[in-house]
């Protein structure tokens, strides 16, 4: 009898310590809360002297040709009518009394001049940051790339980067804005200027292509010029979206372009190690190569397993971010191929 009742004591007192510590959690009202959460954003940002290196993609679709299995005709060789839109690389530093100093990739002039601006840190129903005076993000909110300056927080990502959306989407990988703390001083104007180096490096390839592989097998071989007409460069680089051809039915009349293709096509931005495809090239679902490391004057990826403890999920990511992750052997390479041009 006494031993049940010892039994019972320790379970009543475990509730009743249980329902004081969540009485505790929940002392603030929500407003304390939401200004939790403004200043501790806010005091991050600010704190990271370093600045912020910034990729924002404003708009992108996970369906636009990502499936190698669907053929594409003739017609659309020559058609950029359905090309998706790439990303920005931004370096940010946030200041005290709502000032935020930024470069941006664009063109020359953005990569070597910043832009004092403003900026706060509101709450609704999530913890929002927003860019209150004309700046760099303001060149992509238009109706074509339908950028936003309103940001909303979402947390961490698997890498520890802060992870933001806007309001303009509901469903995921239609948009991307991640934020990752620069380490030194430098890197402020450093990181943008390779970044923006890096991508005129693949846009000024003749002829790139891809190859997927492991080993000797090939998943992916891109093998179709497309040329470099103005009409086609033009809008390659200002929309940033590239689309690699690999030909599948070959046209029997010498000379004439070939009656199918495979395809893959994704956004692009440049980064301070490469380029960064966004929503990706993919293979499928889970294989999907987004971030290329620059090596000379191509561009290499390969895929490696990372565990994730906290989220206890498995991911495949390129090795040059991860190199302790599990090897695959599953490579991509983007290289100028020579013509005959």
């Amino acid at each position: 009898m006494k031993y049940l009742s010892y039994i019972l004591l320790t379970i009543l007192g475990c509730f009743f310590y249980s329902c004081h510590d969540e009485e505790r959690e929940f002392v603030n009202t929500p407003t304390q809360r939401k200004r939790q959460a403004i200043e501790a954003l806010n005091t991050e940002l600010v704190n990271n002297k370093a600045g912020w290196l910034v990729m924002y993609f404003p708009k992108t679709d996970s369906l636009l040709f990502s499936n190698i299995s669907d053929k594409i005709k003739a017609e659309y060789q020559y058609s950029t009518d359905r090309y998706g839109y790439g990303g920005v690389c931004f370096t940010m530093r946030f200041l005290q009394h709502g000032k935020v100093e930024m470069r941006a990739d664009f063109d020359p002039q953005s990569v070597t001049t910043s832009i004092m601006g403003e900026y706060k840190i509101g709450a609704n129903s999530c913890t929002q940051l927003t860019f209150l005076t004309t700046n760099y993000i303001h060149k992509l909110v238009n109706d074509s790339y339908g950028g936003a300056c309103d940001w909303l927080y979402q947390g961490r990502d698997e890498d520890g980067l802060l992870v933001f959306k806007t309001a303009s989407y509901l469903k995921p990988a239609c948009e991307y804005i991640l934020m990752k703390p620069l380490q030194d001083v430098h890197e402020f104007t450093d990181a943008v200027k390779q970044a923006y180096d890096n991508r005129r490096v693949f846009e000024q390839m003749k002829n790139p292509q891809l190859y997927i592989h492991r080993g000797g097998r090939v998943y992916f071989q891109s093998d179709y010029y497309l040329g470099r007409n103005g009409g086609r460069v033009a809008t390659t680089e200002k929309q940033r979206y590239y689309l690699f051809m690999e030909v599948t039915k070959p046209n029997p009349i010498p000379d004439y372009p070939p009656k199918e293709f495979s395809v893959l096509g994704s956004g692009y931005c440049g980064t301070p190690k490469g380029i960064t495809f966004r929503a990706g090239l993919r293979l499928n679902n889970k294989q999907v190569f987004a971030d290329f490391q620059r090596v000379d004057n191509h561009f290499e990826a390969e895929l490696v397993e990372v565990y994730h403890p906290e989220w206890r999920s498995i991911r495949l990511v390129s090795k040059h971010l991860h190199p302790e992750g599990k090897i695959t052997g599953l490579k991509a390479v983007i290289q100028d191929v020579p013509t005959n041009e």
